[in-house]
């Protein structure tokens, strides 16, 4: 789901947990231009090596975790009949 740049979004700082996994737009003090970097829900977000906790994080993307996406996770995940074999041929 694109939801493009939101600076209208809680900012995050260094120290805190991801609240979504997906997209996050990262801002520098002055060192360097915007970037942008994955973060999963729940990483603590870290610190700049070089401006340290003056550093933002905005989500600007979010994007499921194949873990934590409901049809992709648990232990009940079955493949009909047939398609794990071929999936075991495709793979080794």
């Amino acid at each position: 789901m694109s939801i493009g740049p939101r600076h209208d979004w809680k900012a995050c700082k260094p120290g805190q947990m991801a609240p979504i996994s997906g997209i996050y737009t990262v801002v520098h003090v002055a060192h360097r231009t915007d970037h942008e970097v994955i973060a999963i829900r729940g990483e603590q977000l870290p610190p700049c090596r070089i401006c340290g906790a003056d550093v933002t994080f905005y989500p600007a993307q979010v994007v499921s975790y194949v873990t934590h996406d409901f049809d992709l996770a648990g232990l009940n995940l079955r493949m009909p009949r047939g398609h794990a074999k071929a999936a075991k041929r495709s793979i080794g």
